[in-house]
């Protein structure tokens, strides 16, 4: 069994650049609030395997075109 560790990924502020705790909820460098959505990780990486796993289908080769008619025939040569 394979256990996948928990990511924990650092929040950036959007006004200065700095890496701040995930769990904080201000800037330690400059004090700017920081956004604190929550991203679940499981349900996008579910929507990506979704879409490598399933490639859409080719599609069906198209009909052959009609024959068409034979030339007129040539006068014979003298």
């Amino acid at each position: 069994m394979c256990f996948r560790p928990a990511e924990i990924s650092m929040k950036k502020c959007s006004a200065c650049g700095a890496d701040n705790k995930p769990v904080a909820k201000a800037c330690a460098q400059c004090g700017a609030p920081l956004d604190n959505t929550k991203i679940d990780f499981d349900a996008d990486q579910a929507s990506l395997d979704a879409a490598i796993a399933a490639p859409a289908a080719p599609k069906a080769p198209g009909a052959p075109a009609a024959p068409k008619a034979p030339g007129a025939p040539k006068p014979p040569s003298a």
